[in-house]
């Protein structure tokens, strides 16, 4: 069936050109396939593409009725961008190919996901820097760049791309690389939910079949001692050490958590104990399970009460505000805190390499607002945004955002970034098909839709 076929005809039409599935109301497995993590949608058609040229005829289906569309892998982004009311979903999940190219380099499919992907990797003594939850999808981790349990010695995920199969919003089906349209393969690396549906990754690998990993826990009432004594080491860490502190919210057992300190160690058992060290004397350590593992049992389940719609934020620092975050968990008895730490391979990435532009920034927090909407109740989400007005971070990660503005979008993509992805976006997607909270716009003035592109059409002739 032709393209023209299907642009001018309905879900019949559309069924019998696409490999894949078709959902719509009604059918069987419809409910589920427009239920993300924290969000339940209903759109008007959910499209399981089989291939890219299932992707080219649901943007052209979407086109035709003008409906909005979300790509949906993992389904994993807080705010919920993998579903909607009444649009298109695009669902690349089927697309879950994880093959062995020569010289390392990995051939990932989308909708595969990284715990898919790093139990195949492992059988053959391979691993990516990529994340650290077993069933987020490939195309969503690497949309918004992908901090993994090696980011300090194998930088981020999109750092190890060498190329990427993508489809623009007028239905080309492009293969980029450093030589084959750099300027797009730049902008898919870090903003790549703002350019199209990227269908597959060829990602270098390293030789890791094993890491030391595991947690260090202290006592609740060393917080302070232990935050400032980390941060400080991390700073200097050698590269081989990927770490994070995990507070847990004070609404849990009274406050009296165990802080947390989760390592992940590349190198030998001398390596492990030599960069351990330091961390083993930050205050009375109570748990110690360090041990040597397969690179893919890092990866951890997640699994949330379908009720539950977390509100999350992040910042970048350069130095951590750690008096302001311990007086905010006191605050927010619901409020869990990450602290990643960065540097090494991450930092030794220019900024202007790649669309993810924050190579300077030593620390990530991440917060989490945790519960039902019932359970927040009305002042802690007020202090929990208030918060985030205080601190002042460097940037913000995309990833790791529930509810995302304007602003948002600013701390994503600085001046120099957000004004070179506007200026791709006008040449691979100037009606603004892909569009959202944290897509970057190819004119400052865009209100989205098909009849304001003719009108921007016209008026750009002039």
């Amino acid at each position: 069936m032709t393209e023209s076929v299907v642009a001018q005809g309905g879900l019949d039409e559309l069924r019998a050109a696409v490999v894949g599935e078709v959902l719509a109301d009604g059918d069987p497995g419809y409910p589920e396939a427009g239920r993300v993590m924290t969000a339940v949608g209903r759109p008007r058609v959910v499209v399981r593409c089989a291939g890219a040229n299932d992707v080219v005829t649901a943007l052209k289906y979407a086109e035709t009725h003008d409906l909005p569309i979300a790509v949906r892998s993992g389904g994993h982004h807080s705010a919920g961008f993998g579903t909607n009311d009444g649009g298109v979903v695009i669902d690349v999940r089927p697309m879950d190919e994880v093959r062995v190219l020569p010289d390392d380099v990995v051939r990932i499919g989308t909708g595969a996901t990284w715990g898919r992907v790093a139990e195949r990797l492992g059988k053959v003594g391979l691993a990516i820097s990529s994340g650290d939850t077993a069933s987020v999808g490939v195309g969503g981790l690497m949309a918004g760049g992908g901090i993994g349990w090696m980011v300090r010695k194998h930088g981020l995920a999109i750092d190890n791309v060498v190329s990427a199969e993508v489809v623009t919003a007028d239905g080309s089906v492009r293969r980029v690389d450093a030589a084959t349209e750099p300027e797009l393969f730049w902008g898919l690396r870090g903003a790549a939910g703002s350019l199209g549906v990227v269908t597959s990754y060829d990602i270098t690998a390293v030789r890791q079949p094993t890491v030391h990993f595991g947690t260090l826990l202290y006592p609740w009432m060393h917080a302070a001692q232990v935050l400032q004594g980390w941060a400080e080491y991390m700073t200097t860490a050698p590269e081989e050490l990927t770490s994070s502190l995990q507070l847990a919210p004070t609404m849990m057992a009274d406050g009296q958590v165990p802080v947390a300190i989760a390592v992940c160690v590349t190198g030998d058992v001398a390596t492990r104990d030599a960069v351990l060290e330091p961390l083993r004397q930050l205050g009375s350590l109570l748990t110690d399970n360090v041990t040597e593992v397969p690179y893919a049992d890092v990866f951890t389940a997640m699994e949330m009460p379908a009720d539950w719609r977390p509100r999350i934020r992040n910042g970048f620092f350069n130095e951590l505000p750690a008096d302001q975050l311990l007086a905010a968990r006191r605050r927010i008895p619901g409020m869990a805190m990450e602290i990643r730490a960065l540097g090494g391979a991450y930092g030794a990435m220019p900024a202007e390499a790649t669309a993810f532009a924050h190579r300077d920034a030593l620390f990530m927090v991440n917060s989490v607002l945790m519960g039902t909407p019932e359970q927040q109740g009305p002042q802690q989400p007020k202090d929990f945004d208030g918060l985030w007005k205080t601190l002042k971070p460097n940037g913000a990660y995309l990833n790791f955002l529930s509810n995302p503005t304007d602003a948002d979008l600013d701390s994503c993509f600085p001046e120099q970034h957000r004004t070179r992805l506007a200026a791709l976006k006008q040449s691979v997607d100037p009606g603004h098909v892909f569009r959202g909270p944290l897509s970057v716009p190819p004119r400052p003035e865009w209100t989205g839709g098909r009849r304001h592109l003719m009108r921007w059409a016209m008026r750009s002739r002039r």
